[in-house]
């Protein structure tokens, strides 16, 4: 992850656990703590909505609307942001179903994640796709969705436990 100690500048970190950074030299540590995402399984008119990924990690592969929860937002927030900002929806409805860990490679450093499952109904069909993240809006019927082409690992778990369960 990183060499040089930020306080006192030699080379002398460790990455403890795969949880804690440490400078044995001065005391600093890091704490690498957990990132928090949401998912969100949005059921419209046309089907249930599925982004076809446009950017790494993992660009083509399928995914959920969603992402990382922001400074003072909570998880209820980032599901309505950030599937505003990928597909220009508005949603209601919003159901917490349960969460999973996640692994999250980016630029180089992999982010251990929580992600939070949530299903929610859109309230308009006006689309506009986040063209720098998002290649394609799909909208699938819930037998259509072939899990095993998910990007990740949280995701695939998600539908494993959950699809069968919704109408």
């Amino acid at each position: 992850m990183f060499t040089y100690c930020p306080q006192c500048g030699k080379e002398s970190l460790i990455f403890e656990n795969n949880r804690k950074l440490h400078c044995p030299e001065c005391g600093f540590s890091l704490y690498h703590n957990i990132a928090a995402a949401v998912s969100v399984l949005v059921k419209s008119e046309k089907g249930y909505i599925i982004l076809k990924r446009g950017k790494e990690p993992a660009s083509g592969m399928l995914d959920l609307p969603g992402g990382f929860i922001d400074p003072e937002e909570s998880a209820e927030e980032a599901c309505h942001r950030e599937i505003l900002e990928e597909t220009g929806l508005r949603i209601e409805n919003l159901n917490y179903l349960g969460s999973a860990p996640n692994i999250y490679p980016y630029k180089g450093v992999t982010y251990n994640t929580c992600d939070l499952f949530f299903t929610a109904e859109c309230l308009e069909a006006d689309f506009r796709r986040q063209e720098e993240e998002i290649e394609e809006i799909l909208f699938l019927k819930k037998e259509d969705i072939k899990i095993d082409r998910f990007a990740f690992d949280s995701v695939k778990y998600f539908l494993n436990h959950y699809l069968n369960k919704l109408p």
